[in-house]
């Protein structure tokens, strides 16, 4: 009789937001803003940028037509073309992955847990970042335009956990946004806050992490565990 070897964990999955999680894609998202909005009329500063950190893209597009003064132009146009620019630097350009964390995606995989990508942005942006990673990373992927109610509901990390076939309250989510974070929350699940361009409030199952750096899967175990006994 074979016996498994694998050690128990408490982990069930880990859910992953993408952009400046993941990735520091928001570096890209605010460069296609600022190509954009002049075209539009509008002018850009970063506190305007910082706003749209974790927002879903359509409410990121009204809060820029709002800037530009152009309610004649439709959201989902706003969207398309910001999309657009920021496909073309992932597929031309080299990924800037944040700090660990492509170290701990390895880490995971070899403890044979399952991951999901759940974010704001749209599906053939994710499939284009999936692409430069190997195959296999993402056992699911939840686009911002696959869901009804985006970030900060639960609705987005729900569904990944329900792709994963576990209970979101058995996951670890891994966010930088504030609108992610209490999605993550909202859904039941441990949240790792990773700062990045902006604060995240402490709150009852949220870890403040200042990098991925060096994380190891048992120490999620441990967190969540933890989070469990409160």
């Amino acid at each position: 009789m074979l016996v498994d070897s694998r050690p128990s964990r408490t982990t069930a999955a880990v859910l992953w937001d993408f952009d400046g999680t993941l990735a520091d894609s928001e570096q890209m998202w605010m460069a296609a803003e600022y190509d954009l909005i002049p075209t539009l009329g509008g002018e850009w500063n970063d506190e305007h940028a910082h706003q749209l950190v974790g927002n879903s893209l359509l409410v990121s597009a009204e809060y820029i037509l709002g800037v530009c003064g152009r309610p004649d132009i439709e959201p989902a146009w706003v969207v398309d073309q910001l999309t657009d620019r920021v496909v073309q630097q992932i597929m031309s350009g080299e990924i800037p992955w944040r700090p660990g964390a492509l170290e701990l995606l390895d880490k995971l995989h070899e403890a044979q847990i399952p991951c999901a990508l759940v974010s704001a942005s749209y599906r053939r942006m994710l499939d284009a970042v999936v692409a430069r990673l190997p195959e296999g990373t993402f056992g699911a992927i939840v686009a911002g335009d696959e869901v009804t109610n985006g970030k900060p509901h639960p609705e987005p990390y729900l569904t990944g956990a329900a792709k994963l076939g576990v209970d979101a309250s058995q996951c670890v989510v891994i966010e930088d946004s504030v609108p992610g974070a209490a999605s993550g929350n909202a859904s039941g699940a441990l949240v790792l806050a990773v700062r990045n361009l902006v604060d995240i409030p402490e709150q009852q199952r949220r870890i403040q992490l200042s990098t991925l750096e060096g994380l190891e899967v048992d120490q999620l175990d441990a967190w969540l565990a933890g989070a469990a006994d409160d």
